[in-house]
């Protein structure tokens, strides 16, 4: 129910425009409001207040004080990678280049997993007296 004190609570809150008012409460202050001579009167006042509100407006901020906040604000950072992810990148592609070539290498003198598994186990490999390595020959004598 609308009495004098929430219909004062409803004009300050909302102004005096019935469209801003709360759903739930328009249509029992608009009742208030005609049956109600001096709800009227506060209901003008209103108004009168609405109108010197909406009508204020702020003058555009001078060169100075544009100045002055453009100098204050904070400066945008550079957000820079670190050069330690490059060196990282760099590491493991270094990393994977010599394991590819140790590999092609030990391939080229005879030392596959096959040939490692049977030398520990005391089998022969191979036939051959020479090691040739990066080239090079190394006689390896007689295997007996």
């Amino acid at each position: 129910m609308m009495n004098a004190e929430r219909f004062e609570q409803l004009i300050d809150a909302y102004g005096a425009r019935p469209e801003r008012w709360p759903d739930g409460e328009r249509a029992a202050a608009e009742q208030w409001l005609a049956a109600t001579p001096a709800a009227a009167a506060r209901l003008d006042e209103a108004r009168a207040l609405d109108a010197a509100l909406d009508a204020w407006t702020l003058p555009p901020a001078s060169a100075v004080l544009r100045e002055k906040v453009v100098a204050t604000a904070p400066k945008p950072r550079l957000v820079r990678r670190p050069a330690r992810l490059w060196w990282a990148g760099a590491g493991l592609v270094a990393a994977c280049a010599v394991g590819m070539v140790a590999g092609a290498n030990l391939a080229d003198i005879g030392l596959t997993p096959t040939s490692v598994a049977a030398e520990s186990t005391g089998a022969m490999v191979s036939s051959s007296d020479s090691l040739s390595v990066f080239g090079s020959t190394l006689d390896l004598g007689k295997a007996s």
